[in-house]
């Protein structure tokens, strides 16, 4: 009959014997041959049951009673005795392997599970393999023959891999620094969010790519030469800085470290390769170097004619000769000014992009903050032979701000609106105030700003005019200052699209304070 429910764990019988039990008459091959094998499963610590569905009796083996450390003498229910020690989340899926069998679904019985060791402090991994090699008319299932190994060595180690691969995944998805598991070829296999992000691709876009395609052309070279010292076996890692393109051509900076993985006989495997973003990095480096260069020419040069026209001065005083003192003053106050304004924009950027400043936000009257900067702001404008004024429909329009830090914004504004338009030309300051914000225009008649310079020329140092002898000089920073100055208020400055002549920068500051 079929039987669903028996565990392939046999049970003992009365008669309780070896399978291959001697008797004491002369030896047969076969039984030779029998008692090789089991000498060799003994060896192997392999043992052997046969289980009579039918009768509820089995036969088994020493080395199945050493693997479950029952001696020949213990009189056991083996049935019972295996039950009492099965772990209990594995007796279903024993029980579950031998009914798919016994009923004709699977072939066989493979199962692997644990048992707890005889002192009760430990769990033991067992494997037991067994087939049907007897049915009756109907096709029911008469006995079970198999083995029993104790695995118990193999699967905790495949647990320990198992628990490393996780923790493995684990640091490296949740790892702040990008990670990846790159293949020989360079295709990307798995790769954290920190890489994602940084490249700027989704992992299954990496999947379909490789670490050439998004290598900057520059740095693909310096790349490849260094992965054939690490397959050549020359290094064991590598580092580098290199550049990254993103899918909308931007280029980012990344320092990698890339190590090769090799199996046991030390074939390569794949490549792991984390990456740190250096990208503020470089553009710092970069903006030292546009630093000391501007700054070498911006305060050396009216340092050197002050110097120059003061030394002239000592001696054009000492001939007395009065007007050509008056033109080596005027040379000397030309040279001071500029060195003044150089100095101002140098401090006024430090405090600006540090946490330093914070913004004083009062109740302020915008109309006359922007009257004050035209005020201060005409020298300058004389000095272009340009003009601004106010338009404004109302007196007074209120906003929190930071006057002082607005009428430094301002000034730039303005002194750049002179700068750039044509002599006799105006420029305007035009207010408006909506529901939620105020903006403040500040239009002039110049050449205009081309609409992909509109964020360049909000970075530091950043001229349009890189030459010793541009109309305007000055280090780059006007710019940089006044956007960060209205963010730091909670607004914004921005570029309008004039569409003609003329540039248009856009004030926005909340009309009322932040939440």
């Amino acid at each position: 009959m079929k039987r669903t429910t028996r565990s392939a764990s046999p049970e003992s019988c009365p008669a309780d014997q070896p399978l291959n039990q001697d008797h004491p008459v002369n030896k047969t091959t076969h039984a030779i041959e029998m008692e090789t094998m089991e000498t060799a499963l003994a060896a192997a610590r392999v043992g052997v049951f046969e289980l009579d569905l039918v009768s509820d009796t089995s036969n088994v083996s020493a080395t199945w009673r050493d693997l479950m450390d029952v001696s020949s003498s213990d009189k056991v229910d083996f049935q019972a005795e295996w039950r009492k020690r099965v772990h209990p989340d594995d007796e279903m899926v024993i029980e579950r392997a031998l009914a798919d069998h016994v009923s004709g679904r699977t072939s066989h019985v493979a199962v692997e599970y644990r048992l707890r060791s005889p002192d009760g402090l430990d769990w033991l991994w067992m494997r037991t393999d067994a087939q049907t090699t007897r049915w009756d008319a109907q096709g029911n299932a008469l006995n079970l023959v198999g083995t029993q190994r104790d695995i118990t060595d193999r699967k905790r180690a495949e647990l320990a891999l198992q628990g490393s691969e996780k923790q493995f995944r684990s640091l490296m998805n949740n790892a702040p620094i990008g990670t990846a598991v790159v293949s020989l070829e360079g295709k990307w296999l798995a790769t954290n969010a920190a890489m994602t992000a940084f490249v700027g691709y989704s992992e299954e876009e990496l999947r379909c790519t490789d670490f050439q395609s998004i290598t900057h052309e520059d740095d693909l070279q310096s790349c490849i030469h260094n992965v054939q010292k690490l397959l050549s076996g020359e290094v064991d890692a590598f580092k580098i800085d290199k550049r990254y393109v993103r899918p909308d051509g931007e280029v980012v900076w990344g320092h990698l470290c890339v190590v090769l993985v090799r199996s046991e006989s030390g074939q390569p495997m794949h490549y792991i390769a984390q990456v740190l973003d250096i990208t503020e990095n470089r553009k710092l480096d970069f903006l030292r170097s546009e630093f000391m260069s501007i700054i070498a020419h911006e305060l050396r040069t009216p340092v050197t004619a002050i110097a120059g026209a003061l030394d002239m001065l000592d001696l054009a005083c000492s001939s007395g000769s009065i007007e050509n003192a008056q033109k080596l003053v005027k040379i000397a106050k030309r040279g001071s000014d500029r060195l003044r304004s150089a100095l101002e924009d140098i401090l006024d950027f430090e405090q600006v992009s540090g946490g330093a400043l914070s913004p004083n936000l009062t109740e302020t009257n915008i109309i006359e903050v922007i009257k004050e900067a035209l005020l201060k702001s005409q020298t300058v404008m004389d000095k272009h032979r340009a003009s601004a004024r106010l338009l404004s429909q109302e007196d007074e329009i209120s906003c929190p701000c930071d006057p002082v830090l607005l009428d430094k914004v301002l000034k730039h504004l303005l002194s750049n609106a002179a700068k750039f338009s044509p002599e006799g030309r105006e420029a305007w300051v035009i207010v408006t105030k909506c529901v939620r914000q105020i903006s403040i225009r500040v239009k002039d008649s110049g050449p205009g700003i081309p609409d992909n310079l509109h964020q360049k020329v909000f970075q530091p140092f950043w001229q349009q005019d890189t030459s010793d002898t541009r109309d305007q000089q000055g280090i780059g920073l006007g710019l940089t200052i006044s956007r960060r100055a209205i963010r730091k208020m909670g607004g914004e400055l921005s570029i309008k699209a004039c569409g003609g002549s003329g540039a248009e920068f856009l004030i926005t500051l909340p009309a009322y304070p932040s939440l």
